[in-house]
């Protein structure tokens, strides 16, 4: 008789962690079996060899205890609670670092700041790294790829670039760029090469800003702007760096070009769906042939994509 899902899962939560990790340890050498044969067969490649380090790494990562058992965690207590710190406002964004032992937090108090998951202060809490005070509530941040600066978006209508490793006269953060936009920012996120940054505003624009190139009065340059019919509340690069993915005010999820032009010389929409509702979230997937959308009115989640996906 087939056993049923509450069954399965039962079983499933029973399992030790050691099972857990020799599964997936074995998936990973089934997969490196495969690639070696393949290149016995039809030769070497230089990918090959670059996926089977990229697997060996996450056996290693395995067995160095890496990963968590989340299948045996169950219901999380305030034991799972890792670090925590409290601001002064509302904690509107927070994110990791790329390497993870960092978080970055924007709050209602109008303040960054860059947390160490690794480090104490004196008094046993998590060490503040770095913290800027902006000029209204922090609606967003988000750390560039290398992990050496920090994008935020505020209540002043500011997008600031803020650097981690550089400080001013003031022995403050030092501001890289900025860039002044009609309203509060609600989205800033950084391209995949990390020389530019989307963001988007109450005043119904996502804009495309590059942190290397000027406009004729010396302000970072708007490579490319969109109009929504809403505040934009979502924007977010694909995984290539050449479509940006905005979520706004007027219901309106829309996938928009940063390589090609429409008959009036705007990005080109190349998707869009209506939601039921403002769309708060939106996000590529990993592949960037999908995106998933968060809209606030119908307390929806959809993932959307070409029928063949």
């Amino acid at each position: 008789m087939p056993e049923s899902f509450e069954q399965h899962f039962g079983w499933e939560k029973q399992k030790s962690l050691e099972q857990i990790k020799k599964k997936k340890a074995l998936e990973l050498v089934q997969e490196i079996e495969e690639i070696t044969k393949r290149m016995a067969e039809k030769g070497e490649t230089i990918e090959d060899y670059r996926r089977i380090i990229a697997l060996v790494q996450e056996i290693k990562n395995i067995y160095e205890k890496k990963i968590i058992g989340w299948q045996l965690e169950g219901k999380l207590t305030e034991e799972n609670v890792l670090a925590e710190y409290q601001a002064g406002g509302e904690v509107w964004a927070a994110n990791f670092s790329p390497e993870g032992d960092k978080v970055v937090i924007g709050s209602g108090d109008g303040m960054m700041r860059v947390i160490s998951l690794t480090k104490k202060d004196g008094q046993g809490k998590p060490n503040v790294l770095a913290e800027y005070k902006a000029g209204g509530a922090v609606w967003a941040v988000n750390f560039s790829p290398e992990g050496d600066k920090v994008v935020i978006g505020s209540g002043d209508g500011m997008m600031r670039v803020i650097s981690l490793t550089k400080k001013d006269g003031q022995g403050k953060p030092e501001v890289l760029a900025k860039y002044q936009a009609g309203g509060w920012v609600w989205a800033a996120n950084f391209s995949p090469e990390g020389d530019k940054v989307v963001i988007g505003s109450i005043d119904g624009m996502m804009r495309v800003i590059s942190l290397t190139k000027k406009d004729g009065q010396g302000k970072p340059e708007v490579l490319a702007e969109y109009k929504a019919g809403g505040g934009v509340r979502a924007a977010n690069f694909s995984p290539e760096g050449d479509k940006v993915v905005i979520g706004s005010g007027d219901g309106m999820m829309r996938v928009i070009s940063l390589t090609e032009k429409d008959e009036q010389g705007k990005p080109e929409v190349l998707a869009e769906y209506q939601a039921g509702g403002t769309v708060r979230a939106a996000n590529f997937s990993p592949e960037g042939d999908k995106v998933v959308i968060g809209s606030y009115d119908d307390r929806m989640m959809k993932v959307l994509g070409p029928k063949n996906s």
